[in-house]
């Protein structure tokens, strides 16, 4: 057997077998390591479904529910999760002519008394915020200043935010063509 040294620390052994050499090498280990970096850029989606929805023509005797109702579709790859907000043009159903206003607040809505305002439900990954996380004739008011309608605290791929708009008006509320503009907004959290 014999061996003979390569240098830089790597040894080559020689093995004499019928069929001739073999060769076997031993020696130190050397490593040496990559680093690879990346980077994912913050996304959200907030897609409402149409631009208009109409209550018709409001009557004292009962509560009138706004069709169709609003859906915004959101998502996000913010851990932190997204915010809904919603914002008022005029706090409630406005005309002009005469100017008035039928103000939103939050309340259970009655036939013969006036009140507007919406209530919303969601799918998994979105929780509705308390003012608006209503049923039946109860309604979460609506303000000039933004509010959260919804959020969440993680990532969303895609949750549906449904908002139903409703209306009550007394025998006294003037005649009038009213309407109302509101935002829906997101931001990441």
């Amino acid at each position: 057997m014999k061996t003979k040294n390569l240098g830089g620390g790597l040894g080559c052994l020689t093995v004499l077998l019928a069929g001739g050499p073999v060769l076997f090498f031993a020696g130190n280990a050397q490593a040496s390591s990559v680093t690879v970096s990346a980077s994912i850029v913050q996304t959200f989606t907030c897609t409402t479904s149409f631009t208009s929805t109409a209550s018709g023509a409001l009557s004292p005797s009962s509560v009138t529910t706004s069709s169709p109702t609003a859906t915004t579709t959101v998502a996000t790859n913010d851990p932190l999760g997204l915010t809904l907000s919603v914002n008022d043009s005029n706090a409630g159903l406005a005309t002009t002519s005469p100017a008035y206003t039928i103000h939103s607040a939050t309340a259970t809505l009655a036939a013969g008394t006036e009140g507007y305002g919406i209530q919303a439900a969601a799918t998994a990954g979105v929780t509705v915020a308390a003012t608006y996380l209503k049923t039946g004739n109860s309604v979460g008011a609506l303000a000039t200043s933004t509010q959260t309608l919804a959020s969440s605290a993680a990532t969303v791929a895609s949750s549906v935010v449904t908002v139903t708009h409703l209306a009550a008006i007394s025998g006294t509320t003037p005649a009038g063509s009213y309407s109302d503009s509101i935002t829906y907004s997101c931001t990441g959290n």
